[in-house]
């Protein structure tokens, strides 16, 4: 099997509804000679911030001198991004090797009437992977909810739950309670749960398993204290974590309070599963980039990408642009059907001209859903059907001479259309040389983000 009809083979299942259950991927597993039975496995679950957290990990492990295979989704332009050991993507060839393995269990189960999903597919081939490479430790973001994603087939050896909010609540629930109680069944049999989450969401956490919390100095009930205590520069975090005994003081290439704590629920994983040294975390957590979270593109206009899909995140979003100064605001916004749009929308800054648009995959909103929805928090409202053209109509509305700003966000598919105009060019942006920065800590607002 060549790798273009493995790939079509993975491809031809992503049609397919998120499902509940593990036992599908449990059979492929099997049929796989159960490739994670040897592996120390990391499961990371939550609303938001799981995929920033589980590349956090990988690097601090990797900086700690360890083999680490990383699952993550979705990817941004290729879904052999989302499976990698040392850093690196699965080469085409053992996806070949692995999906031409499972062929025959998926014959198996297409006749039990027991397809397995793409996702659920990605995560045998992803453990498969990590089998053959023989890797020390697997980190697995958690694809939707925990109880009953496919990473959950594995017995993992420390777990987290970075952030609690309504999403996916035609699967996980209606209520932050139960959606909270839903992540919690990632636990470790062994160890306790580490979680960022606050209010409600904790509360129904502790009742599901024991954990120890992350949160900042302001929280009573945090056991390791992660606060971002300046701003070196507009895409860069001074962040301080405090646990019991230890102690880290760092930088990180990721902005913001939210990523902060991120942080410290990697360092906390990173103890638990290995308790490495703290070199490794500090060097890790500089170390740490991940495309499209607040990902500087462009300095004439400035173009920020950002793949916060849930009000939830958009609102953290909103909270971060407020430290920045701009002109006007420029949104190329798409999502998928089953987000709250409304809430998303209006938890964004005032938008001088917003684009709705929609990436190429099946669960994307229609723009002309989107319009009416941006027109309550927009001057302007344009209909784009495809997200690139979206990106270049925005980027001309900007200028290249003014103080705009240009975001894209609402869906990491969208980010990753948007992403491949620079990434396809090959052009690489230094994100720092051109920044100047009027403010040196978290709390002040209104920063000179100044470009030359």
């Amino acid at each position: 099997m060549d790798y273009h009809e493995a790939a079509d083979v993975l491809t031809g299942l992503q049609q397919r509804r998120p499902k509940l259950g593990v036992e599908t991927t449990t059979r492929m597993l099997e049929h796989l000679d159960n490739p994670h039975a040897s592996i120390d496995c990391v499961q990371i679950a939550g609303s938001n911030g799981k995929g920033s957290t589980a590349r956090m990990l990988e690097q601090i492990l990797d900086d700690a001198g360890l083999r680490v295979g990383l699952f993550t989704s979705p990817g941004l332009n290729d879904f052999r991004e989302q499976i990698r050991v040392e850093g690196r993507t699965i080469a085409k060839e053992h996806v070949s090797e692995h999906v031409e393995r499972l062929i025959p269990c998926l014959e198996m189960l297409r006749a039990d009437d027991d397809e397995p999903t793409h996702f659920e597919a990605l995560t045998a081939v992803a453990l498969a992977h990590f089998g053959a490479m023989d890797v020390d430790i697997a980190v697995l973001e958690v694809g939707i909810g925990g109880r009953y994603d496919a990473t959950s087939a594995v017995d993992p050896v420390a777990s987290a739950v970075t952030s609690v909010s309504l999403e996916h609540t035609e699967l996980l629930g209606e209520t932050v309670d139960v959606i909270a109680r839903d992540k919690a069944q990632v636990a470790p049999s062994e160890a306790p749960l580490i979680t960022g989450t606050t209010g409600d969401a904790l509360a129904a956490i502790r009742e599901e398993t024991n954990v120890i919390t992350v949160g900042n100095r302001h929280d009573p009930e945090s056991d390791i204290v992660a606060t971002e205590t300046g701003i070196p520069s507009p895409i860069e975090s001074a962040v301080s974590i405090v646990g019991s005994e230890w102690a880290v003081e760092t930088h990180l290439p990721l902005v913001g309070a939210h990523q902060a704590t991120n942080a410290g629920v990697a360092a906390a994983l990173a103890r638990q599963v290995r308790d490495v040294p703290i070199e490794a975390i500090e060097t890790g957590l500089r170390g740490a980039t991940w495309p499209g979270r607040f990902e500087l593109m462009s300095h004439n206009p400035r173009v920020v990408l950002d793949g916060s899909h849930n009000p939830g995140a958009t609102a953290t979003l909103g909270s971060l642009l407020d430290r920045y100064e701009y002109e006007n605001l420029h949104v190329v916004f798409a999502a998928m059907q089953d987000k709250d749009h409304e809430a998303m929308v209006r938890s964004l800054p005032p938008i001088s001209t917003a684009y709705a648009t929609e990436p190429a995959v099946d669960r994307a909103e229609t723009a002309e859903t989107l319009a009416p929805i941006l027109e309550t928090n927009a001057k302007t409202v344009k209909t784009v059907q495809s997200v690139p053209e979206a990106t270049e109509e925005a980027i001309e509305t900007a200028g290249t001479e003014s103080d705009d700003l240009v975001l894209v966000t609402g869906s990491l598919y969208a980010v990753a259309e948007a992403r491949d105009r620079w990434t396809r060019l090959v052009v690489p942006v230094d994100q720092s040389s051109n920044i100047s920065v009027s403010a040196s800590t978290s709390t002040g607002t209104g920063w000179g983000w100044g470009w030359c």
